[in-house]
């Protein structure tokens, strides 16, 4: 089940998005939902009014992440953590250029980035093929993440990818972006090699995805260096991820698809 068919399913924790916001002192309209699952709600918003500007452009997307309860555990301040955590990250990339800007908080759990005019990298390929330049500006600017000390985490996903109209590449989502920015040399050695472990990891989803669709532009050397994802990824792959994308499937197929 790809990400892309989240609204699919039924939201099992958490209030929808509201109809309408106010960002910047422009009043905005819900035009479209990206996504609702048990973390979060992500929806595209157009400006009802006025001319765009800068701080407050013709369209915006919105992240609110849920702070309702589940049953009678307290899940506010998870909430409120996650959506600082990920706006931190996208302050630590700002700048880099092609990537798609936070412009601001929004309420206690939301906050509002730049929307990016295209479609993500799995709609994408139903219809059009990316050339090699394309992986390899989608590389460069995981490159310049990389150089902020940050791993992305979540790049085995094609929605996190997204194709502006220009065909041009942007990175999205850094929920569980990664960096360990600790002072004690120890800690700060063993954050260090987590890092560039975890960094290893987002080339290694980058390069499954260009050796899948443009397998020659892969010598055979350079295509056996890319399969080689490593032991611990392997048994993380084994162990962890395949039993629970199994369970959710079953679950969410069998409970929660919207009828």
């Amino acid at each position: 089940m790809a990400d892309a068919d989240w609204m699919k399913y039924k939201q099992i924790r958490g209030n929808g998005l509201p109809e309408r916001i106010d960002f910047h002192g422009a009043g905005y309209r819900l035009e479209k939902h990206f996504k609702r699952d048990f973390y979060a709600a992500t929806g595209l918003y157009r400006r009802e009014e006025g001319k765009p500007t800068p701080a407050a452009p013709a369209q915006i997307v919105l992240k609110i992440y849920h702070t309702e309860p589940l049953g009678i555990i307290p899940l506010g301040w998870l909430g409120r953590r996650l959506c600082a955590r990920e706006v931190h990250y996208y302050q630590i990339v700002d700048g880099i250029a092609g990537l798609s800007r936070c412009l601001d908080r929004f309420g206690a759990s939301g906050y509002v980035r730049e929307y990016v005019p295209g479609c993500n990298l799995r709609e994408h390929r139903q219809t059009h093929q990316p050339d090699e330049a394309f992986y390899r500006s989608l590389k460069k600017q995981l490159a310049a993440i990389h150089e902020r000390g940050v791993a992305h985490n979540d790049l085995s996903k094609p929605e996190n990818i997204l194709v502006r109209e220009d065909g041009a590449p942007t990175i999205i989502d850094f929920q569980i972006a990664a960096r360990f920015a600790w002072r004690l040399p120890l800690f700060k050695q063993i954050g260090r090699r987590i890092v560039r472990y975890l960094q290893s990891l987002d080339r290694y989803h980058l390069d499954k995805l260009h050796r899948r669709a443009r397998p020659q532009d892969f010598s055979t050397a350079e295509m056996k260096a890319a399969r080689n994802k490593g032991l611990v990824s392997w048994l993380h792959g084994v162990l962890l991820r395949r039993p629970y994308r199994t369970v959710r499937h079953f679950v969410m197929g069998r409970f929660l698809r919207v009828k």
